[in-house]
Formats: structure tokens, sequence, C-alpha cells
């Protein structure tokens, strides 16, 4: 979710627009930012949420899915790993594409988002799949969930390293972390003005979980891609 400009606020919803025509195959590049990251991007202070939530709420508002409705090829291929019917949250869910495939196979999804209009339109795509999702309009780093609510954890696109250890108190014991993100390369390639910390190094997700099981760990070092992706499991 990583894909910003400081040229105007107008061309990166621009750019955006464009990727919203991604298939099952294509990487989506949206992120929800923290209060540093959007006065970087709009050099505007902010001193709460709500400005952070209306900034999001513009990007979503456009009547079409801007990163798609087909969920991230890393979890259309692997998601079966995943306990029949067992507990999903999806971190930055945005418009719902990965949290709705699962709900459509069966698991009990709890998607959480800054923008209201993002998490109506994942509700709005849970409806058209003929299911449903449990839908949470809140910024993930100030939420709380009872420890060891979930069996499984999505992170697609939102690096925040401050954020691991929840995920880790969150998930159940012998559940799964399903971890993506761009590589640095990647900003480089795109000459991104984003810091260097909201992109990962090569090699770095192995080290995220330390006391986890690695599944399945990739990196995609093509100038197309430059991503890294890794499904760790908690130990019993």
């Amino acid at each position: 979710m990583q894909l910003f400009f400081n040229l105007s606020i107008t061309i990166f919803f621009g750019l955006v627009a464009k990727l919203g025509h991604a298939n099952i195959g294509t990487v989506a590049t949206r992120q929800p930012v923290g209060a540093e990251r959007f006065e970087f991007l709009t050099g505007k202070v902010i001193s709460s949420n709500s400005d952070l939530k209306s900034h999001w709420d513009k990007a979503y508002s456009k009547q079409e899915f801007i990163y798609g409705k087909k969920p991230a090829k890393f979890l259309a291929t692997n998601f079966h790993v995943i306990p029949s019917k067992g507990r999903v949250l999806d971190v930055g869910m945005g418009e719902g594409r990965n949290g709705v495939f699962l709900a459509s196979k069966g698991f009990d999804v709890v998607g959480i988002d800054i923008s209201s209009i993002a998490v109506k339109k994942a509700e709005i795509l849970a409806k058209e799949n003929q299911t449903k999702i449990t839908a949470i309009v809140a910024d993930v780093n100030e939420y709380h969930f009872p420890p060891k609510s979930f069996d499984a954890i999505l992170s697609f696109y939102y690096v925040d390293r401050k954020l691991l250890n929840k995920l880790v108190g969150w998930l159940k014991p012998g559940g799964y972390i399903f971890y993506e993100g761009f590589l640095i390369e990647h900003k480089h390639q795109i000459k991104s003005p984003e810091p260097d910390e909201y992109f990962l190094k090569k090699h770095e997700v192995l080290n995220f979980f330390p006391k986890f099981k690695i599944l399945k760990y990739s990196e995609d070092t093509s100038p197309q891609s430059y991503t890294s992706s890794i499904i760790v499991k908690k130990s019993l």
C-alpha cells in the first residue's frame, strides 16, 4: 500500500485509480498511513485521526474498486493452510478484496481499516459474493483485540514494525500470519519520497517473527514486483 508521490494529492489519486484494475496476479499498493506520514505527503499537520480518516475516505470515494476485487496472488495460492472456518483478521483491509475472498471460502473474517468509505465498499463486496465479514472502522494501531483471538492474520502492504508485537499477541497458538510488502528496491525504482521504513529490506521479514515456524517465504526481485512474502506459524 505504498505508491505515493509528493507532487500533489491529485496526481497521487490518479495513479491509484490506474492501479485499480489489478487482477489476482497483481500486487496492490495501498497502505493506511500514520500521522507523520500524512504530514510528509500533504504538508498538513494533523491533530487527530479525523484528518487521516478524511484523507483515506477521499481516496476510496470513487465508485470503482481502486485496487480490484480479486485477492492477492500470495493469499489465493496459500490460504488452504488456515484451519477450516477459522477466524481471520485482515489488517488495513481497504476495500476488502482479501478478507472477502476468505469469507467466501467459509472463514470468519474481521477486517479493520481507518476509512469508513473503504469499509463500506468491503461490505458491498461481501454482499456481491453472498458472504459476510465483520468490518471495523478504526486505526489498527490504537485498536485492541483480546489476546489469542485469531487463527490467522493478514498484513498485505501495511509495513509497520511497531505493530508486529500486537499481531503476535492477537494470534492463537498454532495460528498463521500472512505478510507481504514492497522491498526497498521498489522505492528506488519509482523514486518515491517516502522514508525507507515503509519498505522492506531483502530477507528482513525472516526476522519479523523469530519464534514462529516459517512455512513459506519468497522474494520477487523482478522490476515488475520487488516484493517480499512470508507465511509463519505460531507454536502451540
